[in-house]
């Protein structure tokens, strides 16, 4: 597949995501042995645990599976948002600009809550080994600004992918009107028919495998991390 090369502010955010990974799990492990063997996972409305499981490797390394999911399913949207139908392109081509800044945007978003799982996990600890209810007040605080900074991310990235140019209509590009598909198009982001606004090009299947793990991260993910944390014993 050949690709477009990220930007230089995409390859530090992956590098940082990786080392948040890594310290995240690291401190995990080196807190292992000090937690209880039986963890409370349920308070009652007094804020006392009536509800406990055992201590196990898997149910402590939690976070780090879930900044996992986090990290390789956006992760993979930025690579295909990355891929191109050729080789050679200019780097100034519209479309190369518009991809390199929507995978920017994703890498970012997926910096936010992989950092914001890190600060989970302390807080997780914080409970296991004080046996009292709540995450704390910098939890709800640090989610609410993941949030913020998530939506200014996005307006970021909205600003950056831009406006398309124009191109000239060619009825046998488009099928129902409004999807375009054109295999001899090395470009995933094309123009709309008005040229108001970017969509995919469908002759390519990347344009499928990325609405696919769209769908996935979307769908499929908080539903998998919901069972993982709720009911899954490991």
């Amino acid at each position: 597949m050949n690709t477009i090369a990220p930007s230089p502010l995409a390859r530090h955010t992956v590098g940082a995501t990786v080392l948040i990974l890594l310290g995240t799990a690291l401190f995990l492990v080196l807190r292992y042995q000090g937690l209880p063997d039986i963890l409370p996972v349920h308070f009652n409305r007094g804020g006392e645990p009536d509800g406990w499981q055992y201590r196990t490797l898997g149910r402590v390394l939690l976070p780090v599976f879930i900044q996992l999911a986090l990290s390789l399913s956006l992760g993979a949207i930025a690579a295909l948002l990355l891929s191109r139908g050729t080789a050679d392109h200019a780097l100034d081509a519209p479309d190369v600009l518009a991809a390199s800044a929507a995978a920017e945007t994703v890498l970012l978003m997926a910096l936010v809550w992989v950092s914001f799982q890190a600060y989970a996990a302390f807080a997780l600890v914080g409970v296991w080994t004080s046996a009292r209810a709540g995450l704390g007040p910098a939890y709800t605080g640090l989610e609410v600004a993941g949030l913020v900074v998530t939506a200014l991310v996005a307006v970021r990235g909205h600003r950056r992918v831009g406006r398309p140019l124009p191109r000239p209509f060619v009825p046998g590009h488009w099928r129902f009107g409004q999807l375009y598909k054109n295999a001899d198009d090395p470009a995933l982001f094309v123009p709309t028919r008005d040229g108001a606004r970017w969509t995919l090009n469908f002759g390519r299947p990347v344009a499928a495998a990325l609405l696919g793990v769209v769908l996935a991260v979307g769908v499929v993910g908080p539903t998998l991390i919901l069972v993982l944390a709720l009911r899954y014993n490991f």
